[in-house]
């Protein structure tokens, strides 16, 4: 089940969801049929991607390793430009009139 957490109330930042994440950030999931049929939590966007890829083995993550190798190369880059974006969210919503460099 997909559950709504408000950023703008702060939520990431309790009711429970750093147990999820630690890091306070989405986005985040249980899997409640984790290795040893235990809940599992995921977060980091890239590390679910992959995750949910081998779990379900997806022809996106290819078993052959020099492909595979390719593909996570690809995942790790994504990742790279990730912070930035979360940044733009960060000034545009909580600090609108923050300058530039400042």
């Amino acid at each position: 089940d997909a559950h709504l957490i408000n950023i703008l109330e702060g939520e990431q930042f309790g009711s429970g969801f750093t147990t999820v994440n630690p890091n306070s950030k989405i986005p985040a999931l249980i899997d409640m049929d984790g290795p040893n049929d235990e809940p599992h939590h995921v977060f980091e966007s890239g590390y679910i991607l992959l995750y949910l890829a081998d779990k379900f083995k997806s022809p996106l993550l290819p078993e052959d390793p020099a492909l595979r190798s390719e593909c996570i190369q690809w995942v790790f880059l994504l990742q790279g430009s990730a912070p930035y974006f979360g940044q733009y969210g960060h000034f545009l919503t909580y600090a609108p009139g923050a300058k530039e460099g400042h």
